[in-house]
């Protein structure tokens, strides 16, 4: 986890090598791989969230060794655990996973594909298909290096697939296992992960029979006896409590709202990066109810916040003009009111709208409130909703140059964050420089070009960039903040 206090803009390091065993490493990511060296060559256990990241750990593993990269195997079919398939088969590897998850890459993938588009992800292709596959378990040889595929049973998907490392006394877990931050207990979209049973918790202790010394998780720092217990008392604590509820009559609205005030002090206390505790509340909800259309979550209330019907008519009752509604939406999110500033520039754009200011500046403000939410998942109602607001934008005008520059603002922001790639983002800023920019707004794209530059590794041309900023605007803090790290 980042320390708050950290330069939010400063230079980052996309994933760190941790050595777990003389022949085994876990690259430490927002979503985790390992890798297992034997004589022969090398396995990678899961090839990262998008191609970019993918060839960051490809750069990663050059540096322990040079031996050629046998594998790439899947533990499941997810887009963040498969999007690098490409840049290791480029490499030279077989990729490898149950014939279920090379299935459910093709049938499930547009779903979840759909959903991570709508959370603020930049997918590109398909993932690499796996060459060759098995059924329920398989051996493969490294080089006196001998690794044991074996499905353990349901998890957060269905495929789930564990690696057992013998020689080394450690299990690659896939998403299986997640540590360091509330788990992700399986995504809205699939009819799979916590499923009001016991079939994770039992695939957990099938797991724990093996005795491994170590549990390399999807995601989250090395598992042992004490994060695999956490992990069990968090699934257990909701798979109690909900069916409780539900058994007692109670709605979604009310079991929602009774549930999360009397949350335990441990479980406010984990941090939440993907997962939160509402998801495991309605993912857990979605496993008790009888649906005519199996698979998808149509109960997800959105993380925006919303404002007081009588509170929003006082705040929009006088106003006369967009920018009065503007300026009094700048005035309440100055106060942390992000549910009512919203609501007055959504009033604004039924108000006005023709105007692509105001869709541009409802979008802005979505933007601001994401980041008082941790949960990239939860980010992504706000990310959603942006993007339909400047759709709606540049329909009205397709050269809005506002409009442009706070969508390539968003995109660079979120490759940044996810170490993608940043070329999409700067069309979008190149396209707001060329349509007319003034003030501010220039140092905002100015700004992001640096942040792209950054993210790529290329320190000189982000300075560059960050001093352009600053001198279209002293006043620019992000661009303050980039310059002094």
């Amino acid at each position: 986890m980042r320390n708050i206090l950290e330069n939010p803009f400063a230079p980052r390091q996309y994933g760190e090598l941790v050595k777990v065993t003389e022949r085994v490493y876990l690259f430490r990511n927002i979503v985790n791989s390992s890798i297992i060296i034997g004589d022969k060559g090398i396995a990678v256990i899961d090839t990262q969230v998008n191609q970019t990241m993918g060839q960051r750990l490809l750069k990663a593993i050059r540096t322990i060794t040079d031996k050629p990269i046998l594998y790439a195997i899947n533990t499941h079919y997810h887009w963040d655990h498969t999007n690098g398939n490409t840049v290791f088969h480029s490499a030279g590897a077989t990729v490898v996973a149950r014939e279920m998850t090379k299935d459910f890459m093709v049938n499930r993938s547009p779903r979840q594909e759909a959903f991570l588009r709508s959370r603020g992800f930049t997918l590109g292709d398909a993932p690499f298909l796996p060459q060759k596959t098995f059924e329920h378990e398989i051996e493969l040889d490294l080089g006196n290096q001998p690794l044991h595929l074996i499905h353990l049973g349901k998890a957060e998907t269905d495929d789930a697939t564990a690696i057992r490392i013998p020689a080394e006394r450690c299990i690659v877990s896939g998403d299986t296992v997640m540590t360091g931050s509330f788990p992700i207990f399986g995504q809205p979209v699939m009819n799979e992960g916590l499923m009001a049973n016991h079939d994770w918790i039992d695939t957990i202790r099938e797991l724990r029979t093996y005795g491994p010394e170590h549990v390399l998780p999807g995601h989250g720092p090395l598992a042992h006896d004490a994060e695999i217990d956490l992990l069990l008392e968090i699934e257990t604590y909701f798979l109690t409590e909900v069916r409780k509820r539900f058994e007692q009559g109670m709605s979604l609205p009310t079991l929602l709202a009774d549930m999360e005030v009397k949350f335990p002090s441990w479980i406010r206390e984990i941090a939440e990066v993907w997962g939160t505790p509402r998801y495991a509340i309605l993912r857990v909800y979605r496993g008790l109810i009888d649906d005519p259309e199996p698979g998808w979550q149509h109960l997800k209330p959105s993380a925006i916040p919303t404002a007081d019907a009588e509170k929003l008519h006082q705040r929009t009752r006088e106003l006369q003009d967009f920018e009065a509604y503007c300026e009094t939406a700048e005035e309440v999110a100055e106060g942390n009111d992000f549910g009512l500033a919203i609501a007055i520039l959504k009033s604004a754009t039924e108000k006005y709208p023709n105007l692509p200011e105001a869709w541009t500046a409802y979008a802005d403000m979505l933007t601001q409130a994401s980041r008082t939410v941790s949960s990239v998942l939860e980010k992504g109602d706000f990310f959603a909703e942006v993007e339909r607001a400047l759709d709606v934008a540049l329909e009205l005008n397709p050269d809005y140059a506002p409009a442009h520059l706070q969508r390539g603002y968003n995109r660079i922001l979120s490759a940044y964050r996810n170490g993608d790639e940043t070329e999409t983002g700067l069309k979008s800023i190149y396209k707001a420089l060329v349509c007319g920019l003034h003030g501010r707004r220039v140092a905002q794209a100015y700004f992001s070009i640096g942040l792209s530059h950054r993210t790529n590794g290329n320190e000189t041309l982000a300075r560059e960039a960050f001093a352009n900023a600053i001198a279209a605007d002293a006043t620019f803090m992000p661009a303050q903040l980039a310059n002094m790290a």
